[in-house]
């Protein structure tokens, strides 16, 4: 015999099965899986440079030691009952040292303006060991700086009628070493450019040394910075008589390693190497020009004296 069942039984049995303590039918739920929720990265703390305002504290001892190799092409030909002379080639050792301070101000973008002085400013120069007698510098100079991104600008005080040749001219030089431009804002790794025109004047022939350099900060430590400062050189130069007429051209490179104070902003030391090729073209009426080659090779040693 054939049942039908209506929905009203389904009813009862509901209720029969929970009487009966069954509990309803309840349809599991998928329990979702556990996942550890990945960490939170801790943003990256990274060190910027922001060196004091002012510029001031100690002098430094700079060393500067050059080496010229001189090659004259000039040569004298053989005639009958002569030999002639061939072309001489020369060596010139150069020798400049003094201490220096500096004091004044520094802008966020590293650019400065200046007062300082040279004291026991001393050159040495030889041609092959003998020693050459050179002006004597003075026991003290003063002088006044400003640096920027495109100028280095160092004179004396008060100002030279005639820097030609003058060993104030070098000291003054001598002094600029130190400078170290150094925006705030840099981190590791940072490079900056900077650029400058320097009008000197050697053997009675005006000259423009033209510097493009780029500064690399390399590394920061608790007490300093590390630096790296590479150097292009270019220098040009006229200069002479109608009778005798002078023309140099020379290209160069120098590298610089320099550790800064992180307190003070101030240069604690240098180490340089440098090289510089110069051709001198001498020309005097119905001659052939006379061409004098120049290799010249220097160290640059910087020390802060606190």
């Amino acid at each position: 015999m054939r049942v039908r069942l209506n929905a009203r039984f389904y009813v009862l049995l509901g209720l029969v099965t929970t009487g009966c303590g069954g509990g309803p039918v309840v349809t599991p739920v998928p329990v979702p899986e556990v996942r550890e929720t990945p960490p939170i990265p801790t943003p990256v703390s990274v060190a910027r440079v922001s060196l004091p305002a002012r510029v001031a504290g100690g002098s430094w001892r700079v060393v500067s030691q050059i080496t010229i190799e001189l090659r004259d092409s000039a040569s004298t030909p053989a005639t009958p009952g002569t030999r002639g002379n061939a072309p001489t080639t020369r060596r010139q050792d150069v020798e400049s040292r003094g201490l220096v301070s500096w004091s004044g101000t520094r802008n966020p973008n590293g650019s400065m303006v200046l007062a300082g002085q040279v004291d026991s400013f001393t050159v040495r120069s030889s041609f092959e060991q003998q020693l050459a007698p050179l002006p004597t510098p003075p026991a003290l100079l003063l002088l006044d700086g400003r640096v920027d991104s495109t100028t280095v600008r160092i004179v004396t005080r008060p100002l030279l009628d005639n820097e030609c040749d003058r060993p104030e001219a070098a000291a003054a030089a001598l002094a600029a070493e130190v400078l170290v431009r150094i925006p705030d804002g840099v981190v590791r790794g940072s490079t900056w450019r900077d650029s400058s025109v320097t009008l000197s004047c050697r053997g009675g022939v005006p000259m423009t040394l033209i510097s493009r350099m780029q500064t690399t900060l390399q590394d920061i430590e608790p007490t300093q910075l590390r630096l790296e400062r590479r150097v292009e050189l270019q220098v040009s130069g006229t200069g002479g008589s109608a009778f005798r007429a002078f023309d140099v051209q020379g290209q160069g490179q120098a590298t610089q390693q320099l550790v800064v104070d992180v307190a003070t902003g101030l240069l604690r030391r240098l180490d340089g190497r440098s090289e510089l090729r110069l051709t001198t073209s001498e020309r005097v009426p119905q001659q052939a020009p006379r061409l004098q080659t120049a290799v010249q090779r220097g160290t640059l040693r910087v020390e802060w004296r606190p």
